[in-house]
């Protein structure tokens, strides 16, 4: 799999350029992703216009919730002050795990076809352990490692594994750092109401539904909710959603319903007007109008056979 990250390196400006921008990667990493074989029959990279795109191109499913969450496993990763003090806290005083966070990209499934990124395995060592529960004693992790992949998709496997880490297959990120030897399971979900408990996760992350909103224990799950810089987040959801808004309506200008802001329908209806070029050509023109040093591209390559590519937004942390 390859993400292409997206990573906001300016202010937003302006709501139309800035959309300009942002639809340039969104709309690149979905033609890169459909396969070769369908994209040749609409007549090839070079030539296929965005009208027959909008009637080829099908969403892997959890696209967008993946591309959440690499966007924060790589925040946590970079030390980005927007979110890693906040997890970093959440771990020591919810889970005693002092030292920092450290994040694993676990994601047992990315769009049905690879399994667990091969990597998350070999940054685990011998003596890691994964916390549960108050009431249950920290397990080794990778002594589990195998089974738990395969619980993915088993529901015998599932059942082999213990009791006090059932549901662990459904995290995407394991939460710690090598200095404690301690890890915990996260979910990762766009939307607090998607969130399910299991005995083998114990911390969900969220972006918050309020502003202030804070860490809290309910059960034997924590709740983290991510002041992920909402600006830049819905700029990414609202550019996702013109161009899905577009493939529904086959390339043509949506209606106000679908897409019920100024700035989200002059974006549509630039597009929809020149939906009879090859979008090569688009991307190209699209340059010339986006908002300038709104972002900066960097592809990162993950291991495993899932040929995707996916758009993963980065935001912007001031200096």
């Amino acid at each position: 799999m390859r993400y292409t990250l997206q990573i906001q390196n300016a202010e937003i400006d302006d709501q139309v350029r800035s959309k300009y921008a942002m639809v340039v990667p969104i709309l690149n990493g979905m033609l890169n992703s459909t396969k070769s074989d369908i994209i040749d029959q609409a007549g090839g990279r070079a030539r296929i216009t965005f009208e027959m795109f909008c009637r080829v191109y099908n969403e892997h499913p959890g696209d967008y919730g993946i591309c959440f969450e690499y966007a924060l496993h790589q925040s946590i990763k970079n030390r980005d002050r927007s979110v890693y003090p906040l997890v970093s806290e959440v771990l020591e005083d919810f889970c005693a795990i002092p030292g920092g966070a450290e994040s694993i990209l676990f994601g047992a499934e990315k769009s049905g076809d690879a399994s667990v990124v091969q990597t998350a395995k070999n940054s685990l060592n011998d003596e890691s352990k994964i916390l549960v529960g108050r009431q249950s004693p920290p397990t080794f992790l990778k002594r589990h490692f195998d089974n738990i992949v395969k619980a993915f998709r088993s529901a015998t496997e599932q059942q082999r594994l213990p009791s006090s880490i059932r549901g662990i297959w459904k995290a995407d990120l394991f939460l710690g750092n090598d200095l404690s030897n301690y890890w915990v399971a996260a979910t990762l979900k766009t939307n607090k109401k998607s969130i399910e408990y299991a005995p083998g996760l114990r911390v969900a992350l969220f972006p918050e539904e309020r502003r202030y909103e804070t860490p809290r224990r309910d059960g034997e799950l924590i709740y983290c909710p991510l002041p992920y810089n909402g600006e830049f987040m819905e700029l990414f959801g609202s550019s996702f959603q013109i161009i899905k808004q577009l493939v529904a309506s086959r390339g043509k200008q949506p209606s106000w319903a679908a897409l019920v802001y100024p700035a989200d329908q002059e974006v549509a209806k630039w597009l929809a007007d020149r939906a009879h070029f090859p979008v090569v050509d688009i991307l190209d023109a699209l340059d010339a109008i986006k908002q300038p040093g709104l972002l900066k591209q960097q592809s990162v390559d993950v291991e495993g056979d899932n040929q995707m590519v996916a758009s993963a937004p980065i935001p912007f942390i001031e200096p």
